[in-house]
């Protein structure tokens, strides 16, 4: 539509979900390619695997497996693809409007287009980087455009009427000088240089080189060698969670700003994050030339890449609107998946993947069917699958709102991404704490 309005997510953490909100599946719909198309019906009920969720790591893995050769089902029982990245429509009403209802060209006409899941980026844009997701778009030879930026906005305790700063490690130092004071510089210097000599092993390492077999010495030892050395020097440290008292960071608001970013960067506070990620992300700041990326059209074209290269493949194909009732098991392997709806059987010469949480995935194979799997099961959920029964506790869950704003109540100058902090001293995971707006239609104005 025209621009009027920028189409707003923001993000607040609330407390944790029982049972996460599911949308009534629309039509079933079938994402193929033009060869699947031409298939027999016999053909159709027996691929070589099987993923469940689509997902940006089941999508992922039916790409990869799909650029192989190997012929891939996808079932996804939303009527949207890309799992908690997915995107869909709101028309004026209010109405959603599916995006298997719509053609290109009445995607974005008289619509809201709006994206769940994440919304910062980085190491995408670039031909050579560390980041996992663009070697696999280098796999499967699809890849969205990519909009660089490199503003980023915050209001914090500390700055109540908010700052806006290009990213990097100068002006990053500037930050915490303004809000923390020379000792906030220097106990950053200090972690920098801890810090940074292990992310040279992590940076240097592509994911797809690290395997579970002897091919390891192929694909990792021999091709990455002193990448290898520098991951072995520093492994106990890599698994060891963040402590900043052990690494000697005393300046209150540096510690409040890593909590921060740790929590931004995969939802936990700093303390229960591994020190790896810690690393990798400090090494962040000291790239050149740094940048954030989006997505030209929106974060729903990370998930549109991946389908692309699952559905372009022979005999490969995505089934929205098509929900896995349970994965069938014979002489202790997964052969195939009984379909909710339908009933309808299909089998898998070679796998099936699960991309559904825990709880679903287990809840595929039936007790009883496989020992070693059923006490899996209770090792992991206990017996009832109730937080309090089981060792793995229920996440705290993002509320996302979602919010079409008028264009001119928002600066032409505001930054597309900003963070707002309300408390430091409740705790960075503390319920409506924090909040992270974004607003896409300004790096993208198509959207």
């Amino acid at each position: 539509m025209a621009n009027p309005f920028h189409l707003v997510v923001a993000t607040l953490l609330c407390s944790p979900l029982v049972e996460p909100f599911s949308p009534s599946p629309i039509a079933s719909r079938t994402l193929h390619s033009p060869h699947a198309l031409k298939s027999t019906a016999s053909a159709e009920d027996e691929v070589d695997c099987i993923v469940i969720g689509s997902g940006i790591s089941g999508l992922s893995c039916a790409a990869l497996l799909a650029a192989t050769g190997r012929t891939v089902r996808v079932f996804e029982k939303h009527y949207e693809i890309g799992g908690c990245a997915h995107e869909f429509y709101v028309d004026m009403n209010g109405k959603t409007v599916t995006s298997s209802a719509l053609s290109k060209s009445e995607a974005r006409r008289d619509l809201f287009h709006f994206e769940a899941g994440p919304s910062l980026y980085s190491g995408l844009s670039e031909e050579r980087t560390p980041n996992p997701l663009k070697h696999i778009y280098q796999m499967i030879e699809e890849e969205p455009e990519w909009i660089t930026y490199d503003q980023w906005g915050a209001f914090l305790p500390e700055a109540p009427e908010g700052y806006q700063l290009s990213i990097g490690a100068e002006n990053f130092c500037k930050i915490l000088e303004t809000y923390g004071g020379k000792e906030a510089v220097n106990d950053w210097e200090m972690l920098a240089e801890k810090l940074r000599p292990m992310a040279g092993g992590i940076k240097g390492i592509p994911h797809a080189a690290i395997r579970g077999d002897w091919g390891i010495l192929l694909t990792l030892i021999l091709k990455y060698p002193m990448s290898f050395v520098n991951v072995l020097k520093y492994a106990p440290a890599f698994s060891a969670p963040f402590n900043l008292d052990e690494l000697g960071v005393k300046n209150s608001f540096l510690r409040n700003y890593l909590d921060m970013l740790a929590f931004l960067l995969q939802g936990l506070p700093a303390d229960e994050t591994l020190t790896v990620v810690m690393a990798y992300m400090v090494e962040d700041f000291f790239r050149e030339n740094a940048v954030m990326d989006f997505p030209k059209g929106g974060s729903g074209e990370l998930i549109s890449a991946l389908a692309r290269g699952v559905t372009k493949r022979k005999g490969c194909s995505i089934e929205i609107s098509t929900p896995v009732e349970e994965v069938l098991i014979e002489n202790g392997r997964a052969v195939g998946v009984k379909l909710a709806k339908s009933g309808r059987i299909v089998r898998a010469k070679q796998a099936v993947v699960s991309n559904a949480d825990l709880f679903n995935t287990y809840n595929f194979v039936p007790k009883g069917v496989h020992q070693l799997f059923d006490e899996e099961r209770n090792k992991f959920l206990g017996a009832t699958a109730k937080p309090e029964d089981g060792s793995v506790p229920y996440c705290k869950s993002f509320m996302h709102l979602h919010l079409g704003v008028k264009a001119d109540l928002i600066p032409d100058d505001a930054p597309p991404q900003w963070t707002v902090v309300q408390d430091w001293n409740k705790g960075i995971d503390a319920i409506g704490n924090v909040v992270v707006v974004s607003v896409g239609s300004k790096l993208d104005r198509k959207q």
